[in-house]
């Protein structure tokens, strides 16, 4: 697998034909919803070691929704839900043996949730991490990473890419544990 396969693209100035990687800002912010304040991560990269560094600030046991938005005939599209919690290390194993997968390919969500409390942190097919609950702990991990406060601008217009070489991925994550699996919802696939 080479490094040129990316999920998120944006196109070159030159040319509105022609998509190249997009790499965010790498910064953090504040973001009021409805409901409550959260955090927006946009790293550069690395996304899955932010993310697992910022699911150990959740308590355990953990929960795992795997959205499937765009299916390559590998699976069936929908929302794969861990039947059972997992605990921390069985959670670590799950986002390194899928890491490549979800880092470079944009057919899915993916949602990380404490069973015992609201704490949430989702990870979007735009590279983009938001995080729910204790605000002060999620900024301290993303300047741990080099993360500095700023607005998120996403770029637009966009892509998304869904590789070829990631195909036997969905299959093999399907088989890591017990999922029980719902249909999509309106607006999973934004």
């Amino acid at each position: 697998m080479t490094e040129t396969l990316y999920k998120f693209g944006s196109f070159d100035a030159m040319s509105l034909f022609d998509d190249v990687p997009y790499q965010h800002p790498h910064l953090w912010q504040i973001e009021q919803t409805t409901a409550q304040p959260r955090l927006v991560l946009a790293p550069r990269s690395d996304q899955i070691a932010l993310l697992r560094a910022l699911s150990r600030r959740l308590p355990e046991p953990y929960y795992v929704l795997y959205m499937l938005v765009t299916a390559r005939g590998e699976s069936q599209e929908g929302r794969y839900q861990t039947t059972e919690p997992l605990f921390r290390e069985d959670l670590e194993h799950f986002l390194e043996s899928f890491q490549a997968f979800f880092e470079r390919d944009g057919r899915h969500h993916l949602w990380i949730g404490s069973v015992y409390s609201s704490e949430l942190l989702v990870y979007d097919n735009h590279n983009i991490i938001y995080a729910y609950g204790p605000l002060p702990t999620y900024q301290a991990v993303a300047r741990e990473f080099g993360l500095g406060e700023g607005e998120l601008v996403m770029p637009y217009p966009h892509t998304h890419h869904y590789h070829a070489e990631f195909d036997a991925s969905v299959p093999q994550l399907l088989n890591f544990t017990a999922w029980t699996h719902f249909p999509l919802q309106e607006g999973d696939d934004d």
